[in-house]
């Protein structure tokens, strides 16, 4: 892979159903692996500014938990309250046993 992609962990680290952390350019990303859906998403909650690794993944959603709001992790919209803003979605491929990131613009129109 090419710049802008960034490897940041290895596929195999991955396991269906959950997410990993990882660091990238001085921030942090949840990338997960939901059925054959591959996601990335900034592990920022847009309420409080709160770390989403805190929380849990809800099928195809992730839960933050300090105060609840769900947001889909594919379009990073929140599906409720109090959170009224998108989290950033990126794009990640898995390549030759690698995980790669584009963490140079988010995929979605977020504030």
């Amino acid at each position: 892979m090419q710049a802008p992609y960034i490897a940041v962990a290895n596929a195999e680290d991955l396991e269906p159903g959950r997410f990993l952390k990882v660091e990238a350019e001085g921030r942090a990303f949840l990338i997960a692996l939901v059925g054959d859906d591959l996601y990335a998403v900034e592990d920022l909650c847009s309420h409080e500014d709160y770390p989403l690794s805190y929380g849990c993944l809800d099928g195809d959603r992730i839960k933050c938990s300090l105060h609840g709001s769900r947001f889909s992790l594919k379009t990073g919209e929140p599906l409720n309250e109090p959170a009224d803003q998108p989290i950033a979605t990126f794009t990640v491929v898995i390549d030759q046993g690698q995980i790669w990131l584009d963490p140079s613009r988010a995929t979605n129109a977020v504030g």
